[in-house]
């Protein structure tokens, strides 16, 4: 492969061209929201690990099967950033609904507070977005 075909060749995420860098990278900054989530209502002690792979796992599990069935998993950055953006939002507008009613099913709780659900929509939502943007524009930013 020359020089030339190396810089205009689009970016590849792996050998099998599947985006394993950005699932896990998603899966870490989920991590890191119920892990900065947990240190703000002081949960330590025992239950505090199993709390945290619980609602992470939760929360993982809904993104990833949304973002496998609505394309958050394409690498190519076109069409360009605002249908990106788009359709990122709405992966986290479906995803993290369906994260908190399947924490909320493992955990055997009959409702999920208004405010868990409005930090989780907005802090959890801008975080997976910022993260998402930064994956966004170091692919473009390969493939230009």
């Amino acid at each position: 492969m020359t020089r030339q075909h190396q810089v205009n060749a689009p970016a590849r995420a792996g050998a099998a061209g599947w985006p394993w860098w950005l699932l896990a990278g998603d899966w870490l900054v989920l991590l890191l929201f119920v892990f900065i989530g947990q240190r703000d209502h002081g949960i330590a002690g025992q239950g505090a690990t199993t709390s945290l792979l619980s609602t992470t796992f939760s929360l993982v599990v809904a993104w990833t099967a949304v973002a496998f069935v609505l394309g958050g998993y394409r690498l190519r950055p076109g069409p360009g950033w605002r249908m990106w953006l788009g359709r990122m939002v709405n992966i986290w507008l479906v995803a993290a609904p369906l994260g908190l009613v399947l924490r909320a099913l493992l955990r055997g709780q009959d409702a999920i507070p208004v405010i868990f659900i409005l930090v989780a929509m907005s802090i959890g939502g801008l975080m997976m977005v910022g993260w998402r943007a930064a994956a966004y524009w170091w692919v473009a930013r390969r493939a230009a």
